[in-house]
C-alpha cells in the first residue's frame, strides 16, 4: 500500500469518527508534508484544540500516541475502531518518528518547528510496507545514524557561535547534547557538536573538539537544521569539516584565556574578599601578579563578567563569576557545553600524582593539561596546598637551579619550578619540590593564578601526557621578578 493510499484511509477514518468535517485544514496535504507522523497528528490536534474543536483534537491526540503523552504528561486518548474493523486501516506509525521521541525531553515542540520548515522530499518518497504496521520503533542508535530528514545547507553556519557542545557517544550523551543545541535562543547563531574525548575518568580538553555537526537556529523563521561532519554519527555523506575544524582551532585557545581570567577573578576574591576593580588589580607587578600577563581580548571579557558581579539584576547580584558570551573577538564566541561545560563553572586547580609523576591542570572533571614532573619520593609532602607566590626568573636568572619560573606552595619551602636538570623529570631526585620542563612550567605559570589550590596525592592521574602543540602564553606581563629574595626551595 503506497503512502497516499494509507493517508486517504486515515483521513476517511478521521471523517468517520468526528463531526463537522467541512473545515479549512487540508489534512491530506498536511500529513503528506509531515510524513504521516505522530508529531504531525499532535500538532493538528493542538490547532483544533486552539479553535475549540475538541472532538477533532481528541482524535488527533489519539493518533499522536506517545508523542501526546510526552508533551502533555498524561495518556493519549483511545482511538475508535475503524467501521470495517480492519486492522490494516489503523494508523500506520512511520518508523522515523522515533527521532522526536528520542529528543522530546530535551528539545520540546521547537524541534518539530525546526524540521517542518525544511524540504523532506527524500524521506517523503520512502514507503513503509504495510506489514511493518505496529512494529517497534528503532533504537536510539539507529535513529541518530539515519536521520528522518536530509540535513540542509545552512545559511547561518558562518554566524557567531552560540555554543560548542562536546559529546562522546550517540547512545550515551549524543542525543542530549544535540537536543540542547536545537533549543531556541535569543540570537540567531550557529552551534557546534564536537567529539568529546576521555582520559581515564577525566574529560580530555586537549583531544576534544573534532567537529561532528554544525547546527543553525533561526528563531525568527522558526527553523533550524543540522550539517553533519562525521559519517559515523549520521550514516550519511557528511559536509566538508575543514571550515568547522578551523573554527574550533581558533576557538579553543580563546576559551583557555577566558578560563585563566575567570580563575584569576575567583582566586582574587577568595584571597582579598573583594572583586578586582580593574585588570591592573590582577595583572600587576610582583607580588600583585595574580595572573601572569594579559591579552587584548581579556579586557572586554573582564568588563562583562565583573560588570555583572557589581551591577544588580532584579535587585540581586550573582554569587559566582559568569562566562563571557557577548564581548571579545567573534572567534571566541560559543559557550562550552556538554562534556566540557565544567570549565565555565569551575576555576583551575592543580593535582600532582606521586605515583605516575604527573601534574595536571583541571577544571571540574575536565583535564586541561597533564605534564610529566620530577619529584622527591617520600620527601615530597602529600596534602593540600595553595600557590601563594609566582616569580619569574628566580634568583635573577632563567638558567639556574629553579629554571625560568617558580611558584611557592603555601608560603613554605616547597615549590613548583623549572630545573637545570631536565634528566630528573619523571624520577624521584628532588629534595621535595616539583620539577618541570621549561615549556611546561612556563605554560603552567601563565594558566594558573595565585591562589590556585594544589593537591599532592598518590594516584588519580593518567599516564598519557596532554599539552597542545602551540602552548598557552600570555603577553603584556608586568615585572614579575623579585630581586630582593634569594629562593631556597627544597629543590
Amino acid at each position: 500500500m503506497n503512502k497516499e493510499k494509507r493517508i486517504e484511509q486515515q483521513i476517511q477514518h478521521f471523517y468517520d469518527n468526528v463531526p463537522d468535517v467541512d473545515d479549512a485544514f487540508p489534512l491530506k496535504e498536511y500529513l503528506l508534508k509531515h510524513e504521516d507522523s505522530r508529531m504531525a497528528w499532535y500538532l493538528l490536534g493542538k490547532q483544533y484544540e486552539g479553535k475549540g474543536d475538541i472532538a477533532k483534537a481528541t482524535y488527533c491526540f489519539g493518533q499522536a500516541g506517545d508523542i501526546y503523552t510526552a508533551f502533555e504528561g498524561k495518556p493519549a486518548p483511545s482511538l475508535p475502531e475503524p467501521k470495517n474493523d480492519s486492522n490494516t486501516q489503523r494508523k500506520a506509525f512511520w518508523i522515523w518518528t522515533a527521532v522526536f521521541t528520542v529528543l522530546i525531553g530535551a528539545i520540546g515542540l521547537g524541534v518539530y518547528a525546526i524540521a517542518r520548515e525544511h524540504k523532506q522530499s527524500e524521506a517523503a518518497n520512502q514507503e513503509q510496507p504495510a506489514d511493518t504496521i505496529g512494529t517497534p520503533s528503532p533504537s536510539v542508535e539507529a535513529v541518530l545514524k539515519d536521520p528522518p530528514f536530509p540535513s540542509p545547507i545552512i545559511a547561518l553556519v558562518d554566524a557567531p557561535l552560540g555554543a560548542v557542545s562536546a559529546a562522546s557517544d550517540p547512545l550515551k550523551d549524543g542525543q542530549t547534547a544535540l537536543g540542547a543545541l536545537l533549543l531556541p535562543s535569543r540570537n540567531n547563531d550557529a552551534r557546534m557538536l564536537v567529539q568529546a574525548a576521555s582520559l581515564g575518568k577525566w574529560n580530555d580538553w586537549v583531544k576534544s573538539g573534532k567537529p561532528l555537526a554544525t547546527v543553525a537556529v533561526d528563531d525568527k523563521l522558526g527553523s533550524a537544521g543540522v550539517n553533519w561532519h562525521d559519517a559515523k554519527w549520521c550514516n550519511c555523506k557528511p559536509q566538508d569539516p575543514s571550515s568547522a575544524q578551523k573554527r574550533i582551532q581558533e576557538w579553543k585557545p580563546l576559551q583557555e584565556s577566558k578560563l585563566a581570567m575567570r580563575s584569576a577573578i575567583v582566586r582574587y576574591k577568595e584571597r582579598t574578599g573583594t572583586w578586582p576593580a580593574n585588570p591592573e588589580a590582577l595583572n600587576g607587578d610582583y607580588p600583585n601578579n595574580t595572573i601572569a600577563g594579559w591579552s587584548e581580548e581579556m579586557t572586554p571579557w573582564f568588563e562583562e563578567v565583573v560588570g555583572e558581579l557589581t551591577n544588580p539584576k532584579d535587585g540581586k547580584l550573582p554569587t559566582s563569576v559568569g562566562w563571557p558570551t557577548v564581548t571579545g573577538p567573534l572567534a571566541g564566541m560559543g559557550t562550552p557545553a556538554g562534556a566540557i561545560e565544567p570549565i565555565t563553572q569551575q576555576p583551575l586547580a592543580v593535582i600532582v600524582d606521586k605515583t605516575s609523576h604527573r601534574l595536571a591542570i583541571v577544571s571540574g572533571d575536565v583535564i586541561v593539561r597533564n605534564y610529566e614532573v620530577g619529584l622527591g619520593g617520600i620527601r615530597t609532602p602529600e596534602g593540600s596546598f595553595v600557590i601563594t607566590e609566582k616569580v619569574r626568573n628566580p634568583n635573577g636568572t632563567d638558567q639556574g637551579t629553579f629554571g625560568s619560573r617558580g611558584m611557592t606552595l603555601s608560603d613554605g619551602d616547597y615549590g613548583i619550578h623549572g630545573t637545570d636538570k631536565p634528566g630528573s623529570i619523571g624520577k624521584d631526585e628532588s629534595l621535595g619540590c616539583v620539577r618541570m620542563k621549561k615549556e611546561d612550567i612556563e605554560e603552567l605559570f601563565d594558566l594558573v593564578p595565585i591562589g590556585t589550590p594544589v593537591t599532592i596525592t598518590q594516584g588519580g592521574l593518567p599516564n598519557e601526557l596532554r599539552a597542545p602543540a602551540e602552548r598557552f602564553k600570555l603577553s603584556n606581563a608586568k615585572d614579575e621578578t623579585n630581586p630582593h629574595k634569594i629562593y631556597v626551595w627544597l629543590d
